[in-house]
């Protein structure tokens, strides 16, 4: 019977997506899985539980990861990303939310970013097939409740 996520497995998969600059898996309740690239805090992580709750605010504070400021241009639950930087040099970013029933039906948040040329267009369908193949569902959001 599989006991939850394998850790080294799933930073084995995160390392052969070359397009993606920096991957973080974590919990609800703030547990790193694994990483790639992106050695974040409990602290910074922890804004990212709420992003869900109010859109406005989430497109009004953005995103922090490591430091760096990024907008936030696109809510669509369960799916968020936006973008740093210009039309020359940037980094975009994009959060998933799912739910994993290799912990026990726990919310498990899988946060990317990507540089250019590489952008939302591609790498978010990544992180979709990413998530849903390695680690759950993505969780399904009635927009209209929210």
């Amino acid at each position: 019977m599989d006991q939850g996520l394998d850790p080294a497995f799933l930073q084995t998969e995160l390392k052969k997506q070359d397009e993606w600059a920096k991957a973080i898996i974590f919990d609800e309740d703030l547990n790193v899985i694994t990483q790639k690239n992106c050695a974040a805090t409990k602290e910074e992580l922890a804004p990212y539980l709420k992003a869900y709750d109010v859109r406005d605010n989430t497109i009004g504070a953005g995103f922090v990861l490591l430091g760096e400021h990024y907008e936030v241009h696109r809510w669509h639950p369960p799916l968020i990303y936006g973008r740093r930087g210009d039309a020359d040099v940037g980094e975009g970013i994009s959060l998933a939310r799912g739910i994993c029933k290799k912990l026990n039906g726990k919310r498990v948040l899988l946060l990317i970013t990507y540089e250019l040329p590489i952008v939302s267009a591609r790498a978010v369908p990544q992180q979709i097939n990413f998530y849903n193949q390695f680690i759950g569902e993505l969780e399904k959001f009635d927009i209209k409740q929210q």
